[in-house]
């Protein structure tokens, strides 16, 4: 019988109301049960009941989830939501300040409220004693600022703080003409997000490297690669550089108790644990713990600090938010959308951008939001307090991503306007005709709350365009007469401005187009941003390029989540653990498939699935051990109280270890208890026999039969952070928090192999299924891809956020989970290790992709690249295979043989000398024809089973490639010497030779839908064009730089695909002989190219992946300006 609902306390506070009218809105619906609910909203009924309990204002989302599933009217419980957090907020009593400083950095004079990073302090003052020059890189939010100013710069008496701005030149010239014994540059990164004159930059940096004091600089991490484009600041770098990482759990617990103390009160054991169990290994989230601290102090009970308080606040995640939403809701309708503009204005590509307090209009709203601390104000600008606020809250994350452009043509609208001004409101630097509409058609559009300058900047430029159109109405009035006679040169006149225009947006487009291929690796969301510019500027060659390129990196799926810290598949489902607890959802479709949550109160410390993919084992915090299946299935408790460990399932799936101990699933009980002790750090378990344990930074092994410690491993430089157990239990992967990753001989303890390391600490590392590859995720944002076989490095792939966690998935695609989203790479677009290589490709009418690969399989892969079908045909295929042009057959090549491409059933298997494969094969009607280097040509029937017909030999010298020719019978042969024949049955299959073009050897002959053009491609790079009705050539295509090795007619015959060796893919227009796009996305060369059906795609493969082109031109806009 379910549990009566606990009644509400007495009194009618507005929390107590809100709780009861939720209840009534319950009653109204005919009181379901709360586990009713929990199906309806996808929420735990704890969590819902809690929402109805009048003890704390529950979260927004759980909410608006309980008004969902009683069929409530949304919107207006959104706003009682928003009314009642404000209420909660005013009705706070004053409590005197707090030691917590929230969104704000540190400052020297906070430095005796500065706790848990003293020793890094101390390592950078002794260093700078040392060496004159250091820099500190780190991720936002690790505290930087903080560090440098309240830790390094608090020891020196004359320290001076400045931050580069808009004027990086006077900045540092008012901070050296203090004379300071210690420099400290902040926000370095401001060099290149707000100075936009290079020559000012540069001479920034040559005075800043020159200066006579010693100088420490604070450079968000995600900047390097800005850095190292200068010789002279990467050349001070080479040893002067410090990574800030996340705080260790300690160095938490002073960070969070410390300052506390400092004012006689305490921290609650329950929120300390919370908050470092939250914030551990976590990048970013310092100034979310320092704001959840600062609104906790605000609900303390007495001198203590509670776990109730820090609930109520919202936590590390939903505290900024809920404080900015609270805040956001004092303000009406006006107030709002001047609150959105100046936010807008605020932010500059997700990074602070001050403004001059001159600029800001709405003294109120700048009142709201200065006093939350979400924005700052001083005399002279205005800004973000920190950039975490950008991500944090949702709604401003919304605003950001609304309308990127709109945000460029404002910072530009803004810097011109302020030129103007600075230059005594020059005519000249006023916008002018393109600019102008531009300009005003955004106005127009978004309704920008702008300043004044703004303003009249725009007003002096729509007189100046007026007197302009004027002056042209009385010329052209006054020379009437003169223009009829001039009226040629005119429009020559007119044509030759249009063309300048024109080349002039040609130029830029193509400017961009470039910084967008500089970028591609190193900050792919800004390349795609940069690539959607370009395009919008003029669509060249070079800007299609990239918009396709771009769109074809970010073509795989996104899950979005709140906060997870680890993720792991099921069955049929991925499983997210973060800070809502569980959220499991469907793999095939990414839908919502349940939630769970542990309690109120319940933090989960380790959790894993068991091997049938079913049953997932959570350990709490406090120690408690509950089995889950499924939303509609109680939970299984084997524990309710004892010691919190890691958590593992055998791998038959019987037994379950937590912390050491092993638990039998049958009887629920306790089997044994290893003698290890707590196991509460990274840990592996290879066949359920060997058990590698690290421990206060070594690695301990140990026999799980024998239950006896066999050996151990310590690493020179740092300590070991991630352990993972290679197949057969005698390798060791390893990872240290100096990012070095190394492979080791348990028995011996010797380094064997290095894969690739990271600049930062290593998160996570994992083996695909096979265990043939070994991936590492970083804090630096990268992603390797290791051949554990063959010792070597696949490939990396950046994802421009910290890498918390990366793994292959059941269908071998690859997923990474970053501080916002679990992204999903399809298996066919991550590289295969060594040995795996595509040996035919085609693309059947409902766009399936079918491949041949090394091994003989013929694999079927929908749009997304997913396996669907797989046949073995146990052929191994040394050369290329070659699918029939509707789709149904492949040759096989070695032994050679015709398979049903459907079924992989032999449909004939002509006779042919023993051990022969081909160099090159074509399909013609019912045609086969085979050549080879040596041996003679062959052409076969498939209508019966017979030897083929042999119609030629050695004296035609080596053969690279074979097609069918323009009409029945006819072949066309190229030769390793660059020759190109022509065999026709008429002739006897005498030999016509072409007209020498190819330097090289003709590697690719492809024949348009019509048969009337030939396009041969060699290893010169050249694509020539044949009119095969008098063999006559029609055209040359240049771009590839190295050989060409694919070639393939779009189906209606206007398009040329090619592939080559330099990884490129070009799409060619075939009437007008020109690059229509040049694709980039391999990292290896291409061997295939296939359309599919309809044109709208392309698809090709090499070395390392195949590889989907989305050809629409919209779409791809749209996945990059998204």
């Amino acid at each position: 019988m379910p549990r009566g609902e606990r009644p509400l306390d007495e009194g009618d506070s507005p929390l107590l109301l809100f709780a009861a009218d939720l209840r009534r809105l319950r009653t109204d619906a005919g009181k379901p049960s709360y586990r009713e609910l929990s199906r309806r909203a996808h929420f735990s009924a704890s969590t819902l009941s809690d929402a109805a309990g009048g003890r704390k204002l529950p979260g927004l989302d759980a909410t608006l989830a309980y008004v969902r599933a009683c069929q409530g009217d949304e919107s207006v419980w959104e706003r009682r939501w928003h009314d009642l957090a404000v209420a909660m907020a005013q009705s706070r009593t004053n409590d005197g300040p707090s030691p917590y400083v929230g969104l704000n950095p540190f400052t020297r004079e906070d430095a005796d409220r500065f706790f848990g990073r003293e020793a890094l302090t101390h390592r950078l003052v002794d260093r700078l004693e040392k060496q004159p020059f250091l820099a500190v890189f780190g991720a936002s939010g690790e505290g930087k600022s903080s560090l440098l100013r309240a830790g390094v710069a608090a020891r020196f008496p004359n320290a001076v703080v400045c931050t580069p701005g808009s004027d990086p030149d006077a900045a540092l010239a008012d901070a050296l003409a203090l004379h300071p014994d210690l420099l400290v540059v902040d926000q370095f990164e401001e060099l290149f997000t707000l100075c936009e004159d290079e020559v000012q930059r540069q001479a920034f940096l040559d005075a800043l490297l020159a200066a006579d004091c010693r100088r420490v600089i604070a450079v968000r991490s995600d900047f390097y690669p800005h850095c190292a484009q200068y010789p002279k600041l990467a050349e001070a770098l080479t040893d002067a550089q410090v990574l800030l990482g996340t705080m260790t759990p300690d160095e938490l617990r002073r960070a969070i108790t410390q300052p506390a103390a400092t004012v006689g009160c305490t921290v609650e054991t329950a929120l300390l644990t919370t908050l470092v169990a939250e914030a551990a290994g976590r990048s970013g989230v310092l100034p979310l713990v320092s704001h959840a601290l600062l609104e906790t102090w605000h609900r303390k009970r007495g001198n203590t600090l509670t776990l109730g308080g820090y609930q109520a606040a919202g936590g590390i995640q939903g505290a900024l938010a809920q404080s900015a939403e609270a805040a956001f809701a004092t303000l009406d309708e006006s107030e709002q959308h001047l609150a959105k503009q100046l936010l807008l204005r605020l932010s500059a590509d997700g990074t602070k951008r001050p403004v001059p307090r001159q600029e800001v209009v709405g003294e109120e709203v700048l009142d709201v939001l200065a006093g939350t601390r979400l924005i700052t104000v001083d005399e002279h600008t205005v800004e973000v307090t920190h950039e975490a606020l950008f991500q944090a809250w949702p709604r401003l994350r919304a605003w950001l991503d609304e309308d990127h452009e709109g945000l460029r043509t404002h910072r530009r609208l803004t810097d011109a306007a302020r030129t103007w001004r600075e230059l005594g409101q020059d005519d000249d630097s006023l916008y002018r005709s393109t600019r102008l509409a531009e300009t005003t058609e955004w106005v127009a559009r978004a309704r920008p709350e702008l300043t004044g300058t703004e303003r009249e900047f725009i007003g002096a430029s729509k007189a100046r365009e007026r007197r302009r159109t004027r002056r042209l109405r009385w010329t052209a009035a006054g020379l009437a007469v003169m223009l009829v006679a001039t009226a040629a040169s005119a429009v020559v006149a007119v044509q030759q401005r249009r063309e300048v225009e024109r080349l002039g947006l040609i130029s830029q487009s193509q400017r961009l187009a470039s910084a967008s291929e500089a970028l591609a690796v190193s900050d792919p969301q800004q390349s795609a941003r940069k690539a959607g510019e370009a395009y919008r500027a003029y669509p060249t060659p070079e800007a299609r390029s990239r918009v396709l390129s771009a769109s074809a990196s970010a073509r795989g799926r996104k899950l979005d989540h709140l906060e997870g810290w680890s993720f792991s598949f099921g069955k049929d489902f991925v499983g997210l653990m973060g800070q809502e607890g569980l959220v499991v959802h469907d793999t095939a479709t990414l839908s919502l498939k349940a939630r769970w949550r542990p309690s109120t109160t319940g933090v989960v410390f380790s959790w894993a699935i068991a091997p049938d993919g079913r049953t997932i084992a959570v350990c709490l915090h406090d120690g408690r051990i509950v089995l889950w299946t499924g939303p509609e299935d109680d939970q299984v408790v084997l524990q309710r109280q004892g010691t919190r460990g890691g958590v593992a399932f055998s791998a038959d799936g019987s037994s379950l270890v937590v912390g050491g101990d092993v638990w039998d699933l049958a009887t629920r009980k306790v089997r044994y208890a290893l003698p290890v002790g707590p196991i509460n750090g990274p840990f592996d378990i290879a066949d359920d026999r060997v058990l590698a344990l690290v421990t206060a930074g070594s690695l301990s092994l140990w026999d799980l039969q024998t239950r006896q410690r066999t050996g151990g491993l310590q690493v020179q430089s740092g300590e070991i952070t991630r352990v993972r157990l290679l197949p057969g239990g005698k390798l060791a992967a390893l990872a240290t928090t100096e990012g070095q990753v190394q492979v080791r001989d348990l028995a011996t303890g010797a380094v064997v192999a290095t894969p690739p390391a990271h600049t930062g600490v290593v998160n996570s590392l994992s083996l695909s299924a096979d265990g043939s590859m070994l991936i590492s995720g970083g804090e630096d944002g990268r992603v390797h891809i290791w051949d554990v076989a063959n010792g070597t490095a696949i490939t990396t792939i950046t994802t421009n956020e910290p890498a918390r966690s990366a793994r292959f998935a059941p269908d071998g695609g690859l997923a990474v989970l970053t501080p916002r989203a679990l992204r999903f790479w399809p298996p066919g677009a991550v590289p295969r290790t060594a040995g795996y290589t595509v040996r035919a490709l085609t693309v059947d009418d409902d766009g399936t992709i079918v491949t041949l690969d090394e091994a003989g399989v013929i694999e079927r892969r929908d749009s997304t690249l997913r396996t669907v079908k797989r046949i073995e045909t146990g052929v191994p295929q040394s050369r290329s295979g070659r699918f029939s042009p509707n789709h149904d057959l492949v040759v096989l090549n070695g032994d050679l043989q015709v398979r049903d491409a459907r079924t992989g059933e032999t449909v004939s298997a002509p006779t042919v000398p023993a051990g022969n494969s081909a160099t090159s094969i074509a399909f013609g009607d019912n045609q086969i024809a085979v050549v080879n280097s040596a041996d003679p040509d062959a052409v076969w029937s498939l209508d019966r089973e017979s030897k083929p017909d042999f119609i030629g030999g050695d004296s035609s010298g080596p053969r690279t490639a074979v097609s069918f020719g323009g009409h029945d019978g006819q072949l066309v042969l190229a030769r390793e010497d660059g020759e190109v024949l022509i065999r026709d049955p008429g002739t006897q299959y005498q030999n016509l030779a072409l007209p020498r073009t190819h330097s090289a050897a003709v590697r690719v002959l492809a024949l348009s839908p019509d048969r009337r053009i030939l396009a041969t491609g060699g290893d010169d790079g050249l694509i020539a064009l044949w009119d095969t009705a008098g063999w006559q050539k029609i055209g040359e295509l240049r771009g590839h730089v190295d050989a060409v090795k694919a070639l393939e007619f779009s189906p209606d015959g206007s398009r040329l695909a090619s592939g080559s060796t330099d990884r490129s893919v070009i799409v060619w227009d075939v009437r007008e002989r020109t690059a229509w796009a040049t694709l980039r996305g391999h990292s290896r060369g291409v061997t295939h190219v296939a359309w599919r059906p309809d044109g709208s795609q392309l698809v090709s493969a090499g070395a390392d992946a195949i590889q989907v082109w989305g050809l629409d031109m919209a779409q791809a806009l749209r996945v990059v300006e998204n």
